[in-house]
């Protein structure tokens, strides 16, 4: 059973393709950078909005990161609930709302979509499925341009929005090489698609424990996380490095993992630091990291451009999350009780 999932998975088989996936992105991506570069050039937006559920959520959280820290513009997560059932009202003149949907098909977020852009925000929709009901309503619609994905469990499409997302920044700094740097990170991958993280690293008897982020690493420690629930049954949860100090350090002992997340960027460096006390408290300690010594169990390599590193990072962890699934008996293209497109309202 084991050797059929791992050589007929669909799942597997979908993350395996990131490197093509981003390849081909490089020769059909037309998506309309250049006209929200305009937007805020001209100052109409303020401030950004995202609205979001699962996988896209997380990729959301990374996206307010990067905005406020490149682009200086404040960035808030909307639960789309204050819209759907609290039927609150916004003066969203100079918002900028942006929908990520990977199937553009969840019903709560065709109407946050359709709300927010009668209270005057620009909209975008950000979506593998050009079809989708939002993409004649929205102002703008970026594809993300990861051909069909049908498994339970998004990957590559996770990836493809962070790369819209980066993409969208350095547009926005009117960095004009974006182009062929995409084109040097799909090289990069192709280049690495053969070395594979060991999925019998990590002890698979122990279903809870802590990952820990910080900047970007947080909004990937997020998705991490989903994918050890999703795919797993395993209560891995996110933490920032300095959160977690405030209280949650409490729950470690022995019988508890600790994943730390270090990224090259200035918050992802402190990441060792804030962590160096609670991991006195447990020998079940993974780290990932673009520093290849002894202390790294999962290596990715860095790339010259530090914002591409959750690409690198994560077509790598999605390969092995599917294959240590497999090797804990589960079967990763069927998760329990999950089906692709989930109705909440």
């Amino acid at each position: 059973m084991e050797l059929k999932l791992m050589t007929e998975s669909n799942v597997l088989k979908e993350a395996l393709s990131i490197p093509n996936v981003v390849e081909n992105f490089c020769y059909v991506d037309d998506n309309p950078y250049k006209e929200i570069l305009n937007l805020i050039n001209k100052k109409k937006i303020k401030y950004i909005v995202t609205v979001a559920r699962g996988t896209s959520d997380c990729a959301a959280l990374y996206s307010s990161y990067i905005f406020a820290k490149y682009l200086g513009l404040p960035s808030y997560s909307m639960p789309p609930s204050i819209i759907t059932l609290e039927k609150s009202k916004f003066d969203f003149s100079e918002a900028l709302v942006i929908v990520i949907s990977q199937s553009g098909r969840s019903s709560d977020l065709i109407l946050c979509a359709n709300k927010s852009k009668s209270m005057g925000a620009k909209t975008i929709l950000i979506s593998n499925n050009e079809h989708s009901s939002i993409v004649n309503e929205a102002n703008y619609f970026f594809n993300i341009f990861a051909g069909e994905e049908n498994s339970v469990a998004a990957t590559k499409s996770f990836v493809q929005t962070l790369l819209i997302l980066i993409k969208l920044v350095f547009v926005c700094q009117e960095k004009k090489d974006i182009n062929d740097k995409i084109k040097q990170l799909s090289e990069s991958l192709h280049k690495d698609s053969d070395n594979h993280w060991n999925s019998d690293i990590v002890n698979n008897n122990i279903n809870n424990g802590f990952i820990l982020g910080r900047g970007v690493g947080f909004a990937l420690s997020n998705e991490i996380s989903l994918k050890f629930k999703e795919l797993c049954q395993e209560m891995i949860e996110p933490f920032s490095s300095a959160e977690v100090m405030h209280g949650p350090k409490t729950l470690i002992q022995d019988s508890f993992k600790l994943f730390i997340l270090g990224m090259k960027d200035k918050s992802g460096q402190t990441v060792q630091k804030d962590s160096s006390e609670i991991a006195n408290y447990t020998k079940l300690i993974y780290n990932f990291s673009s520093n290849n010594n002894q202390d790294t169990d999962f290596y990715y390599p860095a790339f010259h451009i530090t914002e591409f590193d959750s690409v690198i990072l994560m077509s790598k962890f999605y390969p092995w999350i599917i294959r240590y699934a497999i090797k804990k008996g589960l079967d990763p293209d069927k998760p329990r009780y999950l089906t692709k497109v989930t109705q909440t309202y």
